[in-house]
Order: C-alpha cells, then structure tokens, then sequence
C-alpha cells in the first residue's frame, strides 16, 4: 500500500530541512545542550492503522495510540529520543527530564494543530519494585519515545511532525540522513507487504491453575475479613501460541471494529508487542482541566436486550459492586485532592457497556490551577484502586507476596503528553504482551469482602474473551 502523502517533496525539502537542521544545532551549540527540532506538516485525512501497518518494516520501534471513537489517534515510527525511568518518583522525574529537554524546541509548522510538536508516546510498569521477567524484554519500568515520525489522526485532519534532537558535537547530516532513510521506507509501493491469513485456533500454554488462584481470591477475603485492607485487585495471565506470527495492526483493526468505545494502544520495541483494548481512563489534562473514569462492577451482557437491561439493573444494586465502586470512587478523589485538583460534585454511577460485559463508572472532573505535567497527576494516582487495592501499600503487598505474576506493563499506565506537559494516559488492562507466535493475555479482578472466588474466576474469563477473540482472527 503507498501512502502518497508520505512522499510529498515538501516533507523533506532539502534546502529547509537543512535550515530547521541547523537552527537547532546552532542552538544547541549555544546552550551546549541538545536541543530538539520538530517540523509539523498538514496531511489529507488519513487511516491511522494503515499508517502503522507499514511500521513492522519501517522500524522497530513503532506505537499506536487511539482515544474512544477514534476522536484522535496517534502513530510513532522510529525514535529520535527516548526516556527511560525507573524507582521511586518514576513519573515526576521523567517529568522534570522532558521539561527540560523540551525547554527551547525549535518547531516549525501549525502550533494550534492538537497533539503535533514534540510529544512523547509510552508507558510504564505497573510495579517497579516486583523484579522483572525476562518476558518484558526492552519494556523496562518507564519508558517515553519521541518518534522519528509522529502522525496525529483526527476523523477530519491529520499531521505528521518530524522530530530530531541537534547535539553539538553531532553534524546536521547524521539527522537528516536518519529522517531521509525512514521516509524512503514508508513511501516505497511495497513497505506494507499482504499480511499472512489469520492465526486461527490457539494452542494453550501454561497458566496458573484455576484452584491455586481461586485460594489466593479466598486468601485475600480473609485478609479483608480481618481488616488488612479494603481491596485488592489480583491478576491472572494466559499464554497462547499460533500457528503463524501475530500481526499487531491486523489485530488492532478487529479491536477498533469490535470495541469503539475502547482506548486502543500498541508498543513495538524489537520481536514484542505491547498491545490491548482499554475501558479505563487513567487521567486527561487539557487547558487546567483533569478528568479521570472510576471503572469498578462488573457483570456481562445478556443474550436479549431485555436480559441486558436486567443485568445491567442487577449490577447498579448490587451491594458487592457498589461497595467495591464505592472505594475506587473514595480512592481516587482522595488522590487527585492530594495533588491539587479542585474537584466537581460526583455523580451517581452509571453503566458501561461493551460487546461482552458491563462495568459502573463514574467520571470525575476538575480544576487544577497551578502548572503541573500530566505525569505528575500519574504520581498521584497509580495505581488507582481499580487495578492495586486499598489502602494501596497493603494490597501492593498482598499482590507482591501471593499473586506470582509479572504484570511488566499490564494495568500500568500508557499513553502521550506534549511539551507543554498535557495529555492523556490509560489503564493497561485487558491487554496481551506479543512475542512472535505466543501471546501472553491478563486481565484481573477487584476483590472485596463478598467476593466469590468461583464467581471471579469466571469474571476473569469473560474479561480475557476480547483479546483471545481478538488474536484468533474472530470478531466476536
């Protein structure tokens, strides 16, 4: 597939790429600091999928971000710059680090065009103090590209910023033979060979065994029972494995078809991908306003609309969901109070509905008047009680001691922020780590003091459906 506007002569003018190249070194070698440049073109309305198809051969390093509705989506292809965090405080000081990388950019193009310039797409571990596996290989505790290339989709617009960090002691050409050679990649007719059929049925690898975490869940209702803590969220993982390699884009075209309302996110560093379909909102920052989804209650859908509608009307008087809702509401506008956010009156819960389960939610919104980077809001608020527990130190460790899985990124949070320090994370949940042929799929569970372990087990299950439904080729 030839992308045509990829090719465009103005994309890569010679005469001014050369003169945004050496702007920035000039700068650069003022401040004896790297300093980076970025050139923002507008583009026809473009597919943002079709785009990221093609980065399987362009590089390997490609990323895939796409808010509900498909309002705006962002595609990254290769890597100008990267900030890898780790430890305590993980989000404020890669906060403070691109704050200051981003301090004195040189960009050319459209400044009022939303989500252009100097942005970085990425994620972090849910815990950064449980030790990493080698599964989650190149996907260390935190880690935030700028793309080479970055397109931002809308429904009627699209951009593509071109990104570069000028260092003093590196020449101009070292840049731009860089940019050179990737957008020739993109723009040759064969960039995006025909993906190969569907994997079809998956073969099923080792997971924890239904009993062994069916006594965690009862384990930790004790523990509640006891007093030790309010919540805990437990996370079970499967491992599959195909006929033939998994295609990351074919499997986002299927989730983006099946879950609209969903944030979809891929990650490709070397042989893995990161990859999933995300009900839940982390936090959004725009113009001061922060707003955030509490997403806790779960029950599935029913075969008749008059079975859904009762299902649904079970859920909202549930008193194990309330209660559980309950505490991730409590939860989390007692972190956004903590971090500065003058809040709105919440209103009552209301249903989510997917394709294979409903969930309740209820959104929160507020103010927040000093400067703050969004990832200084994620300081605050993973893990959420929706996917750690409450108290969070306790049920942390709960999770620490007895769940014996490597979450890596699973329910850890993904998504952008500009260089003004705005923009928009998710929960990476219902989400599966890719690695050639094999695929490892999580999804968890908020337990409370009524939880039934068999029940949970069962939630857990029609959790996971998407993603396998996904990875087998299916739409459902």
């Amino acid at each position: 597939m030839h992308l045509a506007a990829i090719d465009r002569p103005d994309l890569l003018d010679e005469p001014s790429l050369r003169a945004l190249l050496l702007s920035g070194y000039e700068r650069a070698r003022a401040r004896g600091q790297p300093v980076l440049v970025s050139r923002v073109i507008p583009l026809p309305p473009t597919d943002p999928l079709a785009f990221y198809a093609r980065a399987a051969v362009a590089s390997r390093i490609r990323l895939f971000w796409s808010a509900p509705h498909g309002e705006q989506a962002l595609v990254g292809i290769g890597q100008a710059w990267a900030l890898a965090v780790g430890g305590p405080r993980r989000f404020t000081r890669a906060a403070a680090v691109w704050r200051a990388r981003a301090d004195g950019a040189v960009v050319e193009g459209p400044t009022d065009a939303p989500a252009t310039g100097p942005l970085l797409l990425g994620g972090f571990a849910f815990d950064p103090r449980r030790p990493a596996t080698g599964a989650w290989a190149g996907f260390p505790d935190g880690l935030l590209t700028l793309p080479r290339f970055l397109l931002t989709a809308t429904p009627g617009a699209a951009w593509l910023t071109l990104n570069a960090v000028m260092r003093p002691d590196r020449p101009i050409e070292v840049e731009a033979r860089a940019l050179r050679r990737l957008r020739a990649v993109l723009a040759a007719p064969d960039a995006a060979p025909r993906a190969p059929d569907p994997p079809g049925p998956l073969t099923p690898l080792d997971s924890c065994p239904s009993t062994e975490w069916m006594a965690i869940v009862r384990s930790a209702v004790d523990r509640i029972h006891r007093g030790e803590f309010e919540k805990v969220v437990l996370a079970l993982s499967r491992r599959v494995r195909a006929a033939v390699p998994f295609r990351p884009a074919r499997i986002l075209a299927r989730l983006r078809a099946d879950y609209p309302t969903c944030y979809l996110f891929a990650f490709g560093r070397a042989d893995r991908c990161f990859l999933g379909a995300s009900p839940e909102q982390l936090v959004r920052l725009a113009d001061g306003v922060v707003h955030t989804v509490c997403l806790a209650g779960s029950i599935g859908r029913g075969a008749t609309p008059e079975e859904d509608v009762r299902l649904g009307e079970s859920l909202l008087a549930s008193p194990k969901n309330r209660t559980e809702h309950a505490i991730v509401v409590r939860g989390i506008r007692s972190l956004l109070t903590a971090a500065g956010v003058a809040l709105d009156p919440p209103g009552p819960p209301t249903l989510l509905k997917l394709p294979t389960i409903q969930h309740l939610l209820t959104p929160i919104t507020g103010r927040i008047d000093a400067p703050r980077s969004i990832l200084e809001l994620v300081e605050f608020l993973h893990p959420t009680p929706s996917v750690g527990g409450q108290p969070r130190a306790l049920a942390l460790r709960f999770i620490r001691d007895y769940e014996g899985l490597d979450r890596g990124w699973y329910a850890g949070p993904v998504g952008w922020l500009d260089a003004r320090g705005e923009g928009e994370f998710a929960v990476a949940i219902r989400s599966a780590l890719l690695h050639g042929r094999e695929a490892t799929l999580f999804a968890g569970c908020g337990i409370v003091a009524d939880s039934d372990a068999e029940l949970e087990y069962a939630e857990v299950g029609l959790k996971l459906r998407p993603l396998l439904a996904a990875l087998e080729g299916s739409t459902r």
